[in-house]
């Protein structure tokens, strides 16, 4: 499995993407849009506003898979502290420049 996030600190790159889940930043794809939990705890993203279908977010998302402390990647897990149709949340995009970091431009 291929890790598709990373857990706290990354190098500055021109775009930042990036999610705060549980008090930590989770630095996505440049791809990714929005972050939504399941009802089992897992964590996932997708590139579109998702949709519900048959008590789960639509198959249209991909899981956030991150390396742990061990070296193992496993798909992020966090406790389910509210229902799961109420974790869906824009990602956070900025962008570093001479000016400094400022909110990336949505496209």
């Amino acid at each position: 499995m291929t890790p598709t996030a990373e857990l706290g600190n990354k190098a500055t790159a021109e775009l930042e993407v990036f999610a705060v889940i549980e008090g930590k930043k989770v630095y996505l794809p440049t791809e990714a849009k929005y972050v939504m939990q399941d009802c089992r705890g897992l964590w996932f993203y997708s590139t579109r506003k998702p949709r519900t279908a048959e008590g789960d977010w639509t198959p249209n998302k991909t899981s956030i898979c991150c390396r742990t402390d061990g070296g193992f990647v496993r798909v992020l897990k966090t406790d389910t502290r509210v229902p799961w149709l109420d974790t869906c949340q824009r990602t956070v995009r900025m962008v570093s420049g001479n000016e400094g970091r400022r909110p990336a431009d949505e496209h």
